[in-house]
């Protein structure tokens, strides 16, 4: 069966009225109907209706992300680096770890960028992320 992207989006917030089970078999398979998706611009950190709501379908989203292979990540380095500005946002963790699978020569020029910003903006939050996670990328070279 084929989902709109407000489908996915459904089946990834979490029910209330849905046992935590029930919840996690809903989610799954969401993520699963989502590797159908090739666009994956609607997987990063989407803006939903209504937008406080948008934070409960990041986690979810992340792992679409993160089963995506580096070559389809490339286009998207500049974003991915940006979601891991903050660890304790939704799904941050899932992509710190799968950028840390990537070959630094790929993410290179969008770190460098990201690294640029973080000292510009005086983000030092961001900037200890991205030091430890090139330590990270070059521990597994």
């Amino acid at each position: 069966m084929t989902y709109s992207i407000d489908e996915l989006y459904n089946l990834f917030m979490w029910d209330n009225q849905l046992s935590d089970e029930e919840n996690e078999i809903k989610t799954q398979k969401g993520i699963e109907a989502a590797k159908q998706i090739k666009n994956l611009f609607p997987f990063m950190q989407p803006i939903i209706v209504p937008p406080e709501k948008s934070k409960m379908v990041w986690e979810p989203c992340a792992k679409v992300v993160a089963m995506r292979s580096d070559k389809e990540l490339e286009p998207f380095m500049f974003i991915l680096l940006e979601w891991i500005q903050d660890l304790n946002w939704p799904g941050a963790m899932i992509i710190y770890d799968r950028l840390t699978q990537i070959p630094y020569n790929i993410i290179e020029f969008a770190f460098m960028h990201s690294r640029t910003k973080a000292e510009q903006t005086n983000d030092s939050c961001w900037l200890n992320v991205l030091n430890d996670l090139y330590e990270d990328i070059m521990k597994k070279a």
